[in-house]
């Protein structure tokens, strides 16, 4: 059994390769496993630890809670012996490591890289109300986490380009395939039009597959998403370049982006 687990700073595509992944024959995305801490919970917040498809009343997980054999139990419920996570947390991570070093799992890690301009410019649209400067900040650390994390990772590695993926997805794809050791279905690219059952994830993304589903995704429950949304109702199905930044961030914040973040952007930048 196979785990591959997707890390990265929030909003560089994470989502996106995931529901890809998940649409292999033998494979599932989970969106963000973390979640499951919180499954059972009551009184959790609004949209916190539900599929963004289904709702609460998931026939995926309304059933399981956290234990350490999560992935084991996710392959039995789904018959899918490739699980991909996309939690960016690296402790949880390195605590699922641990969890699975004795068992039959096969872990990969696979680094997602972005123009941090394009995840900030995500960042200040979602939270326009937070210090400007901070978030910069927390973009750096975050970046230097994930790096530290695939630097101490000991399995099977790859990094991939957000921008790459978006322009090239079928040569991308069938990369990462290789290097998962699985085979390529051009089909995978049409990730809308599969099912999928993501914890957690990009909102705008996900509201994707809802569209690719027709009448039955017009209930999903990403579709109480509240920011962002016009612009992927109106976005085609299939994969494109998400570059609005370069119109949309301001220079002055770009200037500031790049007195704060220039080092660490520097091996990211897409012009």
């Amino acid at each position: 059994m196979k785990v591959c687990f997707i890390t990265g700073v929030g909003h560089s595509g994470t989502t996106l390769l995931g529901l890809i992944l998940g649409s292999h024959s033998n494979g599932f995305f989970c969106g963000e496993t973390e979640n499951t801490r919180i499954l059972q919970e009551a009184n959790k917040p609004y949209g916190k630890g539900v599929c963004k498809i289904c709702g609460p009343e998931c026939s995926i997980w309304s059933n399981i809670e956290y234990s350490p054999k999560l992935y084991e139990e996710i392959s039995d419920k789904t018959q899918k012996s490739f699980i991909i996570d996309s939690t960016k947390n690296g402790p949880w991570i390195e605590q699922q490591l641990v969890t699975v070093r004795n068992s039959s799992v096969q872990p990969f890690l696979i680094l997602m890289q972005r123009d941090g301009r394009a995840s900030i410019n995500s960042y200040i649209k979602r939270y326009p109300e937070r210090d400007i400067k901070g978030l910069i900040e927390k973009w750096v650390a975050k970046m230097q986490r994930s790096n530290d994390l695939f630097a101490r990772f000991e399995n099977k590695k790859m990094k991939i380009r957000y921008e790459e993926l978006a322009t090239n997805p079928e040569l991308v794809v069938g990369n990462i395939c290789k290097f998962l050791e699985i085979d390529y279905q051009p089909d995978m690219l049409n990730f809308y039009q599969h099912e999928h059952h993501p914890l957690g994830g990009n909102d705008g993304t996900l509201i994707l597959v809802a569209k690719g589903q027709g009448e039955k995704g017009k209930e999903a429950f990403v579709n109480s998403s509240n920011w962002k949304i016009d612009y992927y109702r109106n976005h085609n199905l299939g994969i494109k370049l998400d570059d609005r930044w370069k119109q949309e961030l301001d220079p002055a914040i770009q200037s500031l982006f790049q007195e704060i973040a220039g080092k660490e952007n520097e091996e990211l930048q897409w012009n």
